[in-house]
Parts: C-alpha cells; structure tokens; sequence
C-alpha cells in the first residue's frame, strides 16, 4: 500500500503540472476563448481542479505511446517527463501556487480534505492487493513487460495473438511501474483512474445541501455501486477496469455540466476529446465518439472565425490522440484497428494472416455470448444465442438489463415528443425549443430536450454496440447501468418534481437515510470480504503478478517460455507465448527486437 501511495503521489504531481501547463496555453489559442456575453470575451475557468489531472492522464498516455515507438518505456521516458514537469513548474510558478493556495482553502474550509484523503487511502489499500484478473496473467503483464524493455517490435500478435488487443492503458502502464527501479513491476494505474472516478462521485454529499436531486446524482450512484464490484479487482491492470471509470467520469462530468447550465464550448471540447481517448483504452469505448456531435453544433451554430480557430485545434488534437494508437496497431498487428478485417489498408509481411484474425473476431462474440467453443456455436441465430445469454446472466446485472430494456422505451417515447414537438414548430429555431419546458419542472436539476437526448443516444448506441459485438457483462457493465440512472433518473426527477414539498422532504430525508444504511452494508461487507485476503506484508508493497509453470522451445537460438498447464503465464518468464510455436512463427530478423511473423 505505501508503494501504491508513493507512486500515486508522483502521478499526482506529474499530471497535474502537464495537465495545467497544456490547458493554461489552450485556452489562450485561437477560438478557445469564449465570450461570455456580445463584447466581453474571457479565458475559461477551470473549475473542476481534476481536470488537470485527467488532462494529464490523456497527455502522458499519448506520450508514452509516442515513446514506445522508439524506444522502451522505463527510466528514459521518465526522466523526460519529470523535466516537462519542471519546465512547468517554473514557468507557471506563481499562477501554481495561487491555485494551490485556492484549492487547499476551499478542501479545508469545507472540511472535505479528510473525506479525499480518506478515499484516497482506501483505494490505495483496495490496489494493493486482490484478485488478478484472469487475463492480466495471460497477456496484460506480459503486454506491458514489452513495452517496458522495447516499446514496440513488428508483429508481436504473431508471438501472443492477444497482444494484438492494444491498449493505450498498457502504455501508461508501463510509464509508471517503476520497473527501472529494480524491483517488481508496479500496477497502479487501474486503481488511479478508480481513484479519480471516487473522487468525482464525492460530490453525490451535495444531495443533502440542495435538498433535491440532480441527474448526475443517478450517475454517481451507479458508479459508485460499480466501485464496490470491483474494488477487490483493481490491482489488475485490465483494459476495463480503465475504460469504465473513464466513460463514468466524462457521462458524470457532461451532466453536471448540463445542470450548471454551461456556456463555454470549451469544456465539452475537452470532455469529447476524453471521449474519444476512451477508444484507445477498448475499442467497445467507439460510440462515445458521437459526444462530439454536442461541441460539434455549438461550434458550427453562428460560426464565427474564433469558432471556426476551436473546430480545427479539436480536429488535430483528436488525431494526436488517436494517432499513437493507430500506429502502434499496425506495427503490433498490420491491422489498423483489430481484429476488424474489413479494414484492410496495409500488406506487411508481419501481418496476422486475415483467417485469424478473423477467427479471433469470431472467438471474442462468441465467448461474450456464452459460450466456449466457437466451431459449434460461432454462427448460432440471434434467437438461439440471446435466450441463452440472457439465461446464464444471475443477479443484479440480470436486473439491470431488464431496466436497460425500460429505459430504451423511455427513451424512443422521448424522442418521438421531441420530433413531434420540432415539426409542429418549423418557425423555432432548437435553441429556443431547447429551453422550453416540456413537462413542468424545475430547470436547475433538468437538461434541456435536445442535451437529454443526445447524451442519452450516445449511451444506447455504446448498449448496443457492446450487445450486439461482444455481450460479456465485464465489456459493457458502465453502459449496462448508465443507460438506466441517466433516462430512468431524468423520469424519477419529473415524477418527484410533481410531488408536494411536504412529501418531497420527507422522501429525501428517507433517500439519505437508506443511501447511507446502503453505503455502511456495502463497506462492512466489503471489509469482511477482505479480511480473507488480508496480508500485512501488502501494507508496505504492491501484490505482484502470479507465478506459473513454463516450459519453452527455441525460436532461431531465441528462448521463448510458454505455460507447461493452462494459458496463464505472468509478468517474469519473458519473452513468452501461449504454446510451442515451433514451425508456425519465424523472426523478422535475427533478434526479437526486429519482429515476428507467420511462418511460411
């Protein structure tokens, strides 16, 4: 735990100075500006202090990327981003320190800083030990080992099939496992951007000082019962474990904007850029790209060249983030987003042969949908699969998919009104129907029509990108309950708003009550849980990777280790594969670092 704590420490820092330095220049660019009425053109506040941090996440992620193309990602990568850091610092210094200075007064005089050290903690305590995701000892460790000694080498999917899977999580990974110290390989980032998520669902304690809820509040609830799932997970570096908090944070940060009633573009610029480095970490993240759609209106809606300036930075940000991850698929796989086939621009000789690929497409639908052998079940009807699917899902997820149905009627009703409400009102510009109140009900916990059902389309088109690619529940549990907090949440304001204050008072003090009888169930729960596991050595360090059997077979004077039972192998037998390919994989070259590929 004090590893994970130390290290949290320095990404702390780090990203916050590279966060702070990137958005204080952005926002002195061309268009990134907002003006905040017809002659007055002003800077945009930062007033979420974490999304410095989060900026930061997304520029070290893209950086390490950068780096792995070049080299490994360990001491080298590190020291130069502590000398960006400190560039910053210096340049920024007094503007630093002033918000420093701000921000602690405001922690301190709400008494809130014991609440974040306090969450701050038990996350670092839920890192450093657990359950290892089954594929972190399959592939995960091993995907970043290899980014941690050489970056990147030509055609690594041919060695590990799954090491095709890139993720942009594996790269920042890497940057901060502070395996160049010597000792165990660190995997902290999963609980880091957990930690953020936390941090971000705080704010569900404002519910008691606005006497009323918000629809961010249905999110928040969601996200953090989601915490509690995984909280004895997230030692693992898994891809999903990323993918969810980030999708959590930008749906959650998008409402409270959305109820604020935020002007400036510039915000919703940022949070679609987030959005679209959610498909970096799991490609399933693809649909979060239809958020641009909002930033995307308010800048061409009465374009103006300052607008036309922030249309153009948002466009080559999106492909500096998008990019690194781009090229780094080609040179892993030949594929530029696999295992997707249909896409087929490069012909390298390390190329993962089409029918693989192919079939490793079929294999990951396939085993989402239930089942394990893909020869008997790969082409199963969608009225014999879906039943089926449906059937071997238990529990609360079960009762979440079933709301995730409701919500999606909810949703098409709203929609159809909406339409209806446009045609019958040709001469209203959207902007003037969007502040109208379609039902009766208080503007400061409602969006707008037009808000509400872009957010919410986004959320069920990622529902049903996930459900009809890959259904696994652990893929697309973030959709599976935001879908239901955010429609269903907005129906449960309208009906409360109806309600008399009297009732409304009541039903709040009761709301409180029983969210708080819930959060101590689930915490002693959690502790008991944990109390099987507990191992005071985890106190100090991290829980490492596990330790398998190998065996190993030589690939032209190169040893490779494979698992000698099962497909699991770890972080330490390196390099590794999942059987003995010999016969089936050649070297690019006479050394590992120039590749692999197919046999011919």
């Amino acid at each position: 735990m004090l590893a994970v704590v130390l290290i949290w420490l320095y990404v702390i820092v780090t990203t916050y100075l590279v966060g702070y330095g990137f958005l204080m220049s952005l926002v002195n660019w061309p268009g990134m500006h907002w003006k905040k009425n017809s002659k007055e053109i002003k800077q945009y506040d930062f007033r979420f202090r974490e999304s410095y941090i989060i900026t930061g996440i997304v520029l070290v992620t893209v950086y390490a990327q950068i780096i792995s193309l070049f080299s490994g990602v360990g001491l080298g990568a590190n020291i130069g981003l502590v000398c960006v850091c400190a560039i910053i610092a210096v340049y920024y210094r007094y503007e630093l320190l002033s918000d420093l200075s701000e921000m602690l007064r405001g922690i301190m005089a709400r008494g809130n800083i014991y609440i974040y050290l306090a969450v701050f903690l038990l996350m670092a305590y839920g890192t450093s030990h657990g359950l290892m995701h089954y594929d972190s000892d399959l592939y995960h460790a091993q995907a970043i080992r290899w980014i941690e000694e050489y970056g990147i080498v030509k055609g690594l999917g041919n060695l590990h099939v799954r090491f095709a899977y890139n993720s942009s999580a594996f790269a920042v990974s890497a940057l901060y496992s502070m395996r160049f110290l010597g000792g165990q390989s660190y995997h902290v980032m999963s609980g880091f951007f957990t930690l953020l998520l936390a941090w971000q669902c705080v704010d569900i304690k404002n519910v008691i000082r606005r006497g009323h809820l918000v629809i961010s509040d249905f999110a928040r609830l969601a996200a953090i019962y989601y915490m509690f799932t995984v909280f004895d997970e997230i030692v693992a570096p898994a891809s999903d474990y990323f993918l969810s908090a980030i999708v959590f944070y930008v749906i959650i940060h998008w409402l409270d904007m959305y109820v604020k009633h935020e002007r400036s573009y510039v915000p919703y610029i940022l949070l679609s850029l987030l959005g679209i480095f959610a498909t970096t970490l799991k490609l399933s993240a693809a649909p979060m790209v239809l958020l641009t759609i909002i930033p995307i209106y308010k800048l061409m809606h009465d374009r103006t060249r300052e607008k036309t300036h922030a249309l153009i930075i948002s466009i080559v940000l999106a492909f500096i983030i998008v990019l690194p991850f781009i090229v780094r698929n080609v040179i892993i796989s030949g594929w530029l987003l696999y295992p997707v086939t249909f896409i087929n621009l490069f012909n390298v000789n390390w190329k993962i042969p089409k029918g693989m690929a192919a079939f490793d497409a079929k294999e990951i639908k396939t085993f989402g949908r239930g089942y394990n052998d893909v020869a008997a079940f790969g082409d199963v009807s969608f009225g014999e699969w879906v039943p089926h699917w449906f059937g071997n899902i238990t529990g609360i997820s079960k009762i979440m998919l079933i709301l995730d149905m409701v919500a999606i009627v909810v949703f098409v009703v709203y929609l159809a009104y909406f339409l209806v409400a446009l045609a019958g009102e040709k001469s209203v510009k959207l902007r003037q129907l969007n502040k109208t109140k379609v039902f009766d009900i208080s503007q400061r916990s409602m969006l707008s029509t037009a808000d509400f059902l872009t957010i919410s389309a986004t959320l069920v088109g990622c529902l049903c990108f996930w459900f009809f690619s890959a259904p696994l529940i652990r893929y697309g549990v973030v959709y599976v309950w935001l879908v239901p907090a955010v429609i269903l949440g907005r129906l449960i304001i309208i009906v409360f708003n109806k309600v008399a204050k009297s009732l409304k008072d009541m039903a709040m003090k009761a709301i409180i009550a029983l969210f708080l009888v819930w959060i101590a169930y689930k915490t002693i729960f959690l502790a008991a849980d944990d109390m099987v596991r507990f191992n005071p050595e985890y106190l100090v360090k991290q829980q490492d990777y596990g330790e398998y059997e190998t065996e190993e077979f030589d690939l032209q004077g190169i040893k490779i280790y494979y698992p000698a039972r099962g497909d699991q192998i770890g972080y330490y037998p390196f390099p590794a594969a999942t059987h003995d390919l010999t016969g089936e994989v050649e070297l690019l070259g006479s050394n590992i670092k120039d590749g692999f590929k197919t046999a011919n």
